[in-house]
């Protein structure tokens, strides 16, 4: 068995582009005692590994030029000598851009193919559900007839917190780019907001009559300072992500606190979220999250890449408006069932 790898070959300024990965190719490794090697079957298109290919140390721990691409994925055991992954077994975590995983495990999780399809747990039934759900319900706390505005709504975390908002009985408006993300809002009954049409400003307000009273703030940059001038008295602002950074010039996304004032006077409160801190309830919400998806309280989109050596294009392509719902490549077809 060859083993298919995409490697970082150099630092990205601006947009990653298929110049900074290379494909290369070697024999699959042997598991050695403690280990499993797996199959990748899909691989998760996620933001956060762009800052760790800037170069910047400041900013987050770079990668290795020259090692696997990390990211997240759903793999099927082949191989094990590892008690806790027997053969068959499907699981998600860190598999790294690449055919076969072989390590300990750690920081696996086994996935339940008869809850749902397996990259659902990459989804809205993993790391995205897990940040749409306590961003949303903990932090964010919605109450009846409030206005919540997200960011980057039609992706898969903006999308369940859109989702998760509304059960709570508030209005979502949801901030997107381009006509098929306008749709897919609108077909879950989120009052879209085009960012590419011209006056983000001006079509927030008329979109938020009575002002914002929860923002979930998956992007940062314009689209927070757009949503900044509309936040209601005891607004809360929930810090998910700062997307509209990740392709900045080193030094170019430190910039300071800008709406302090405002902040003050409308008496906001802000908290910065990490998924990670409610790690000890992560089974509990995905029980929660998968009742939701099977009674269509909670639906969700796919857009699917075909085989690993699209993975660079399809990285680059969630930083644009190409993408609705959770971005994805399938590595490989699971010959083990009909994932």
């Amino acid at each position: 068995m060859m083993n298919r790898q995409i490697k970082l070959v150099e630092y990205a300024e601006g947009f990653p582009e298929a110049r900074h990965f290379r494909l290369e190719e070697a024999p699959a490794p042997e598991p050695g005692p403690g280990q499993l090697l797996a199959r990748s079957l899909w691989l998760s298109m996620d933001p956060f590994p762009r800052l760790r290919m800037s170069g910047d140390a400041a900013r987050a721990p770079q990668l290795p030029l020259g090692g696997t691409m990390i990211g997240r994925g759903v793999a099927r055991v082949v191989a094990s000598r590892h008690d806790g992954f027997p053969v068959g077994t499907y699981v998600a975590g860190e598999i790294g851009w690449q055919d076969y995983y072989c390590g300990d495990g750690a920081g696996l999780r086994p996935v339940d193919p008869a809850l749902a399809p397996i990259q659902a747990s990459l989804g809205v039934l993993g790391p995205s559900g897990l940040a749409a759900y306590f961003a949303t319900l903990r932090q964010g706390e919605p109450r009846p007839g409030e206005t919540v505005v997200v960011g980057a709504a039609a992706g898969s975390v903006g999308s369940a917190a859109c989702q998760i908002a509304m059960a709570q009985g508030a209005r979502a408006v949801g901030i997107v780019g381009g006509p098929a993300q306008m749709a897919f809002l609108r077909e879950l009954g989120v009052t879209p907001v085009d960012y590419t049409a011209g006056d983000l400003p001006a079509a927030l307000a008329a979109a938020c009559p009575r002002g914002v009273d929860l923002f979930i703030d998956t992007v940062g940059g314009a689209t927070h300072d757009a949503v900044t001038g509309l936040l209601n008295v005891h607004a809360r602002v929930v810090l998910v992500g700062t997307i509209a950074n990740y392709n900045l010039a080193p030094g170019e996304a430190d910039m300071g606190p800008r709406h302090l004032l405002r902040w003050i006077m409308q008496r906001v409160r802000i908290s910065g979220f990490l998924v990670a801190d409610y790690a000890a309830e992560w089974p509990a919400a995905l029980r929660e999250l998968a009742g939701w998806v099977r009674e269509g309280r909670v639906r969700y989109r796919e857009t699917v890449f075909e085989g690993l050596e699209e993975a660079p294009r399809a990285f680059a392509a969630l930083f644009g408006s190409e993408g609705v719902g959770k971005m994805l490549v399938r590595v490989a077809a699971d010959e083990g069932g009909d994932g």
